[in-house]
């Protein structure tokens, strides 16, 4: 016995029932090779997916998998777009107008050890993309590099308790490390 069962996409299942009886009648290797290599011709040529069902119990169970990932599916196709992989809560995304590109930017700054909120704001504000950062430090020598990078004033703190202080040259040469490193493996001390 076989059920055939369509898919939205067009796609052909195939569900060969009492395929164990078949197999334990005394028919010629001949013929269950024959059958095997149909099965296989199905699936390969015409892209139809075959499943050799033992008994009316697997039957359910199956069409009880393909009915749950029916019912699933638009909840699928709503998290994918809202989601990617890997996303959590707190991830950042950019928007088709670049909204949101200063946040991922200052969220790979502080990726940086000893990278603050407040120093990346200031990076960010003397060099508003990685590019132009990246391209500053690579055509710069590295010590001029580093030393422009430690002068940059960072502002912490409000109102009558702000004050500023430099991002110093410890900070800077990892800076300089992460965006001239070309081995993926270096560590930025």
């Amino acid at each position: 016995k076989a059920v055939v069962s369509t898919q939205s996409t067009g796609k052909i299942t195939l569900f060969v029932t009492e395929s164990d009886k078949v197999f334990k009648s005394k028919r010629k290797k001949a013929d269950i090779l024959s059958f095997e290599e149909g099965m296989l011709d199905l699936q390969l040529d015409l892209n139809i997916s075959t499943y050799l069902i033992k008994n009316n119990t697997e039957l359910v169970d199956h069409i009880r998998m393909f009915s749950k990932a029916i019912g699933e599916r638009p909840h699928r196709l709503r998290s994918n777009k809202e989601l990617f992989i890997g996303a959590a809560k707190d991830s950042l995304f950019v928007d088709k107008d670049g909204k949101g590109y200063l946040q991922v930017f200052k969220a790979q700054l502080q990726d940086i050890r000893g990278v603050n909120e407040a120093i990346a704001s200031a990076i960010s504000t003397q060099y508003p993309s990685p590019l132009i950062l990246h391209s500053f430090i690579s055509s710069s020598p590295r010590d001029s590099a580093v030393s422009t990078l430690a002068d940059i004033p960072v502002r912490r703190g409000v109102g009558s308790l702000a004050n500023t202080r430099r991002i110093g040259p410890e900070v800077a040469k990892r800076i300089v490390q992460y965006y001239l490193s070309s081995d993926p493996d270096e560590q930025i001390l």
